[in-house]
C-alpha cells in the first residue's frame, strides 16, 4: 500500500507537513464506491474549536481495492459520535479474520489494510 499521508496517534494524519485532526475537526460524510475504488469523504466540523483555516472537506481515495469490510456498530450510548472517526490505523491483511487491534505505524507495510473506525 502506498499513501501520501502519515498517521499520527491513530486519530489524525499529516499531509505535506500539515496536521489534520480527523477525530475533533471533521465528520464523516459518505463513502462512494466504483469498481476497485473506494472514496471516503469528510467535512469540516461546526465546532467552535475548529480553526477557521481548517480544510472544508477531505477525501481519502483508495485505489485498486481488493477487499472491503463494513461492520455496523452500536451507537445508542453516544449517537452524537456516529460520524466521528475513532481510529485510523494500518493493519496486516494476514490478520483480517482476527482484526482485534490497531497499530501505531505512521506508514503502512506493503501488504497492510487501512482501518477507519467510527
Amino acid at each position: 500500500m502506498k499513501t501520501n499521508f502519515d498517521i499520527e496517534e491513530n486519530y489524525a494524519v499529516t499531509l505535506n507537513g500539515v496536521h489534520i485532526d480527523l477525530h475533533n475537526n471533521f465528520e464523516f460524510c459518505e463513502i462512494s464506491e466504483s469498481e476497485n475504488m473506494v472514496e471516503v469523504d469528510f467535512v469540516k466540523s461546526n465546532g467552535n474549536w475548529v480553526h477557521e483555516n481548517e480544510f472544508k472537506r477531505l477525501k481519502f481515495c483508495h485505489k485498486n481495492v481488493s477487499f472491503k469490510n463494513t461492520l455496523e456498530g452500536d451507537n445508542t450510548e453516544f449517537p452524537e459520535d456516529e460520524n466521528i472517526l475513532s481510529v485510523i490505523s494500518f493493519f496486516p491483511k494476514t490478520l483480517r479474520d482476527i482484526n482485534d487491534g490497531f497499530r501505531r505505524n505512521s506508514k503502512p507495510d506493503e501488504n497492510d489494510d487501512i482501518i477507519l473506525s467510527f
